[in-house]
């Protein structure tokens, strides 16, 4: 849930910001967000109603505000590491390696903007739905096994966490291809009833769902990496050390 509430008061404004910017330079992405959700006429309006206006120039104001906005939205990195560390039982990093936090937003929304992006392109070539979802299941997983070594400051291996940011990349392109069908009739029924304000509890629950995706990856991929050298979870854990040092006494 804390995930989920981050990820919305964080990632979802500069996502925004990106994309009134990109419909600046291109007003023909205007329509993407909504043709990638499969939504309807009144409900895209009503969302590209919601979304900012283009915009004219960038004052000095609007760069201080984007870049206040690029630091408050590493609220959700810092979320998303104590998650890593606890799974992993990882130490506190210092201050000093704050940088980790913006890198991993940053990671975040690029990987977001190529997996929409990238779904964009390949439906327009016509390709198979099962080349569709492997292109966007492997973009997951790049996406997040970057994200996650980054956010934990390299104290995990890549190699130990390529297991959960795998089952991580397959999650959430299953969850797309389930949300295609599911999300267009929740996001017009939230619409009609409440309006832009439905559109927003809406999207909350679905990332609640898609973070509890994460979170189960992250923690069945540390059992099999344990699994596979040969490793208990009892073994890796801190209350296995306090009780092998009770022991010794």
């Amino acid at each position: 849930m804390t995930l989920a509430a981050q990820a919305f008061t964080s990632i979802l404004p500069v996502l925004i910001v990106a994309g009134s910017v990109r419909g600046t330079l291109n007003p023909e992405a205007n329509a993407m967000f909504a043709d990638n959700l499969s939504l309807d006429d009144h409900t895209a309006q009503l969302l590209q109603q919601s979304l900012p206006e283009h915009i004219e120039g960038i004052t000095l104001t609007q760069a201080v505000a984007a870049v206040l906005l690029v630091i408050a939205a590493t609220a959700f990195a810092r979320a998303l590491e104590r998650c890593y560390r606890r799974v992993w039982n990882t130490p506190r990093a210092s201050i000093r390696f704050a940088w980790r936090w913006v890198a991993a937003i940053v990671a975040i929304v690029v990987g977001f903007v190529l997996v929409v992006t990238t779904r964009y392109v390949v439906r327009g070539t016509g390709a198979v739905p099962v080349l569709e979802f492997i292109i966007e299941a492997t973009i997951w997983c790049v996406l997040w096994w970057i994200a996650s070594w980054v956010v934990i400051n390299r104290t995990v291996s890549l190699r130990a966490l390529l297991p959960g940011s795998a089952l991580a990349g397959l999650g959430f392109a299953l969850a797309a291809t389930l949300g295609r069908v599911y999300l267009p009739r929740v996001l017009a029924s939230s619409a009609d009833q409440f309006g832009v304000l439905g559109l927003a509890f809406s999207y909350v629950g679905w990332l609640f769902v898609l973070m509890s995706v994460l979170l189960a990856a992250i923690t069945i991929g540390r059992v099999v990496h344990l699994t596979l050298v040969g490793h208990e979870w009892s073994r890796s854990g801190t209350a296995a050390a306090h009780r092998a040092s009770g022991g010794s006494r």
